[in-house]
């Protein structure tokens, strides 16, 4: 734009109507096209075409932070914070524009897209009248944009394990039909999870995403904005963001938090489940407001997070009785370990084993002929003269 301008300015440039109109439309010309690359401090003009999870339902402001980031080959990315009406931090956007291929199969991947204050995926868009392509510039249809989108969604994809040199079988070539160019034919293993005829796309922009963009956005809210977003973060409706703050929390902070913790377990995938357990302090256990919520979502846990509850409750100081009720309604699918160490707590008072409905349901349990340990549980009630 400045070269435009010079020549506009220089002395003798305007020798007719015709070379100053030209002239002032190159100028404006130019300044669009700065404008609409620059797209800081802006409206968002519609929603992402694909999103994972809700979308606010105010219009969101694109700030004029930026963040630079010159990625493993080279190319510069601008990351601009999402704001809400009233200010605040959302989430992050960058225009990616960046080449896919080894060969020139495909044209460069231009999409604009969107994280969470975790640095997860939170959407994508296509860029007006830039659609994206595959091999052969053969453009995406509506099964394509859907299968970038799962992928995008899928933090362990098989695609974030392997190298670029590991997508194709180095032995089968294919030919393209419409440009004179020969390129390897997608791995087995790695098919499925990419979008068919645009794996390069797939594997470049899940690693953009998911690593290398990623790392960049949680460095700047670990710096900027951690402290200020915290009550916004541990109750967020996105469950990384939580679990993202937690991760964050020292030690002498977690307390403070621990009602929040508690109710991302369920939400939480198991991995992240057995974090958040883990992160509680033992001293928390203790309480009934923690042990009870848990007892009551005991239903829903996988395998992994329920022995590390029942575990953790075998180390308390106390123990409700009003834990131990919902998980009494479990008995029945809880695995060996499970159940001794269920039996185990409760021996440590009288009144446990012999709370009326506990000993309903460990009494129906135990009558059941096709009840693996039946004679185990039976011992047990026995012992406490609880006998069905």
């Amino acid at each position: 734009m400045r070269d435009v301008l010079s020549k506009v300015t220089h002395r003798g440039f305007f020798n007719s109507g015709t070379q100053f109109f030209t002239a002032l439309f190159l100028v404006i010309f130019c300044h669009a096209a700065v404008a609409s690359e620059n797209y800081a401090d802006t409206l968002l003009a519609r929603k992402p075409l694909k999103i994972k999870g809700e979308w606010p339902a105010s219009p969101l402001r694109v700030s004029d932070y930026v963040i630079r980031f010159e990625d493993t080959v080279g190319v510069t990315h601008r990351i601009n914070r999402l704001l809400g009406e009233d200010g605040v931090p959302l989430g992050y956007v960058s225009h990616i524009e960046t080449p896919v291929c080894s060969d020139t199969l495909c044209n460069l991947m231009d999409i604009r897209m969107f994280w969470t204050l975790a640095g997860s995926y939170w959407a994508y868009d296509t860029i007006t009248r830039k659609p994206l392509t595959k091999n052969d510039h053969l453009k995406f249809d509506a099964k394509d944009y859907e299968k970038l989108h799962e992928l995008l969604q899928d933090e362990q994809s098989i695609l974030r394990r392997r190298h670029k040199d590991d997508l194709f079988d180095k032995e089968a070539k294919r030919v393209s039909k419409v440009v004179d160019a020969v390129t390897g034919a997608t791995a087995k293993e790695v098919k499925e999870a990419a979008v068919d005829g645009a794996v390069y796309s797939s594997f470049t922009i899940y690693h953009l995403v998911h690593s290398q963009l990623a790392a960049v956005i949680r460095d700047d809210v670990r710096k900027h904005l951690l402290k200020d977003l915290a009550p916004k973060l541990s109750r967020s409706d996105k469950v990384d963001e939580r679990i993202f703050f937690f991760k964050e929390l020292d030690d002498s902070q977690v307390a403070r938090y621990v009602p929040d913790m508690v109710a991302t377990i369920l939400p939480a995938i198991p991995r992240d489940r057995l974090f958040i357990m883990k992160k509680i302090p033992d001293s928390s256990w203790s309480q009934p407001e923690v042990q009870v919520p848990v007892a009551q979502m005991a239903d829903r846990l996988d395998i992994h997070s329920l022995s590390h509850f029942l575990n953790q409750l075998k180390e308390t100081e106390q123990l409700s009785l009003e834990c131990l009720r919902p998980l009494s309604r479990l008995s029945a699918g809880l695995t060996l370990n499970q159940l001794k160490t269920y039996m185990i707590l409760l021996d440590r008072e009288d009144r446990f084993a012999g709370d009326p409905a506990i000993r309903k349901e460990l009494e129906a349990t135990a009558s059941r002929p096709d009840y693996r340990y039946r004679d185990i549980l039976s011992t047990f009630l026995n012992k406490k003269k609880l006998t069905p």
